[in-house]
C-alpha cells in the first residue's frame, strides 16, 4: 500500500489580505477621512476617533471579510430583470450577429 504525500497548508494564504486587520479599501477610506478632516478642522481629536473607528472596522472585517466585494457586485445588479434590449444599454449587450445595435 502506498502512502500519500501530504504537505502543510499555510493558513495565512487562505484568508483575504488586510491592512492592520482591516480590509484594504476600508483602511484607505478611514485613513484619508482622518487626514482630510484633521487638516480641515485642525482638531487632533479626529485622529483618536479614527483610531477607535479602526477597531470597529476590524470587527466588521472579521465578521464579513468580503464586505466591499459583495457590495460592489450588489451595486452593479439591476433592481429588476428586463429581458428586452434598451437604447442606452451598456452592459449585457447581445453578441455580434444576434441583433446587436438594432435599436441604435
Amino acid at each position: 500500500m502506498d502512502v500519500l504525500e501530504t504537505s502543510e497548508v499555510n493558513t495565512s494564504i487562505l484568508h483575504p489580505m488586510t491592512t492592520l486587520g482591516v480590509d484594504d479599501w476600508l483602511f484607505t477610506f478611514n485613513l484619508l477621512q482622518c487626514m482630510y478632516i484633521t487638516a480641515a478642522t485642525r482638531w487632533w481629536g479626529w485622529v483618536m476617533l479614527s483610531f477607535a473607528f479602526h477597531f470597529v472596522l476590524m470587527m466588521v472585517t472579521k465578521l464579513m471579510p468580503n464586505l466591499i466585494g459583495c457590495y460592489m457586485k450588489y451595486s452593479r445588479q439591476a433592481n429588476r430583470y428586463d429581458p428586452y434590449p434598451s437604447v442606452n444599454q451598456r452592459r449585457g449587450l447581445r453578441p455580434v450577429g444576434f441583433g446587436r445595435g438594432v435599436l441604435r
